[in-house]
């Protein structure tokens, strides 16, 4: 795991690595959003690639579950396809998803998906990842997903974006060419309950609570 706090973690079965938050939007989470977690650390959201990359290195899974996450216990899980998992709550396109939630941000990622296409089309085909519960196995096509994440943050970060991670995880899926299997995690989904207390803009322009 990555943690700006590594001491926290001394004693315990986890590899902890010191990782200040350097990625797209997380200085901003640090410098313009209000503080959480009584002070204590940042959030980064799309500094879960750094990690996600890190373990990949050691493994040929990785699986991101989110830190407001309470696990009950771990089950026993089967053996992953390649490319991506994630969990079943968002089953949907990032199209319609920005139809739904933060409906704002909808131009944005069409420019998004035109810099990295040449059109926009792919959002409707694109889905959107659980950003809380997620996992990659290696198939030789991670480093195109990765380029493009890092892609996407910086775009949306220039444009004062700083929401919106699971359509960005989703695109950079499609653009490696992977489909997002909403399957393999079952076991794990039905254990980990999700707190979503991290920072988020609150409503979009019509009203509705925005979400990743």
């Amino acid at each position: 795991m990555l943690t700006d706090e590594p001491e926290d973690f001394a004693g315990l079965h986890v590899k902890a690595i010191a990782h200040q938050p350097v990625g797209p939007m997380a200085i901003d989470f640090l410098t313009r959003l209000p503080p959480t977690g009584n002070g204590r650390g940042g959030p980064a959201y799309h500094d879960k690639r750094f990690v996600l990359s890190a373990a990949l290195e050691e493994f040929d899974t990785a699986i991101f579950v989110d830190a407001d996450s309470r696990i009950r216990y771990v089950p026993r899980l089967p053996i992953f396809p390649l490319g991506m998992v994630a969990a079943s709550k968002l089953q949907t396109t990032i199209d319609a998803h920005l139809q739904k939630w933060g409906t704002w941000r909808r131009p944005v990622f069409e420019d998004l998906a035109r810099s990295l296409t040449g059109s926009s089309d792919i959002l409707r085909s694109a889905r959107w990842c659980g950003e809380w519960l997620f996992g990659v196995t290696k198939d030789g096509r991670e480093s195109k997903f990765f380029e493009t994440w890092s892609y996407a943050a910086e775009f949306l970060q220039a444009r004062d974006v700083f929401s919106g991670e699971g359509g960005v995880i989703g695109l950079a899926a499609a653009i490696a060419g992977w489909e997002i299997n909403y399957r393999a995690l079952a076991k794990l989904e039905a254990v980990v309950k999700h707190e979503a207390q991290g920072p988020k803009r609150p409503t979009d322009q019509n009203g509705s609570e925005a979400t990743d």
